[in-house]
């Protein structure tokens, strides 16, 4: 086996985030924030969509969850995102976390976001990170 075939998962993006007070934070994969899957060099037709989430405190008091949204293109942005359809997202929790979700990307709607949520709490800071992976249909 080559190392080519070893390595098959393609890095379509990646993000970052701090949550320290009662708030929802989307994860920032760089200008223009959200993340865009134009078929190229890292995403083609039919791959599958993996994002890896983790999340590193020094706490354990507060709660924090995780969201995928998906949303239509308008004018080259972001349109209205609303719930992407993902494998199940665990409940909120606190402490350090690792959280690995598949998107199933929809027709028409291009673009993904990925968010944090802490329903309150202002005790702990919590650093997000979001790897976005495109794995090829066929593995």
């Amino acid at each position: 086996m080559t190392s080519r075939e070893l390595v098959a998962p393609r890095v379509v993006g990646s993000a970052q985030a701090s949550i320290a007070t009662a708030t929802t934070v989307n994860l920032d994969f760089g200008t223009p924030d959200d993340l865009k899957l134009a078929v190229g060099a890292t995403f083609q037709p039919g791959d599958r969509l993996v994002c890896v989430i983790t999340a590193t405190t020094a706490g354990t008091t507060d709660s924090t969850s995780f969201s995928v949204q998906d949303a239509p293109d308008n004018a080259g942005s972001i349109g209205t995102p609303a719930a992407a359809i993902t494998t199940t997202l665990p409940a909120a929790a606190a402490g350090n976390q690792t959280v690995v979700v598949g998107i199933q990307l929809q027709p028409g709607r291009p673009w993904v976001r990925v968010r944090a949520t802490r329903a309150s709490g202002t005790t702990d800071t919590l650093v997000v990170r979001a790897v976005l992976l495109a794995v090829p249909h066929g593995l």
